[in-house]
């Protein structure tokens, strides 16, 4: 299982969910794609992520689990989500 996490820089509600990221790392594998780059707006089309910040639990098989697109949820919530 994966978080996928997608940002952009002049983003005002993107270092929150940055910072929810960095606690979550030591638990689970987290990856971090800057929509303001061709690689992270190719990842975010994959998701239907039109809105930052955006996070995305992934399963092993590539599923996505739960998506949360424009907002930043508590970090209880992610973990109950992907069972940590």
């Amino acid at each position: 299982m994966k978080i996928k996490i997608f940002w952009k820089k002049n983003c005002s509600n993107c270092p929150k969910a940055r910072s929810l990221g960095k606690q979550l790392e030591k638990e689970i594998s987290v990856q971090y794609f800057d929509v303001d780059t061709v690689d992270g707006l190719t990842e975010a089309c994959l998701h239907n992520i039109l809105s930052t910040p955006s996070i995305v639990i992934i399963d092993n098989d590539e599923n996505e689990i739960r998506v949360w697109r424009g907002e930043t949820p508590h970090l209880k919530e992610i973990r109950e989500e992907a069972v940590i």
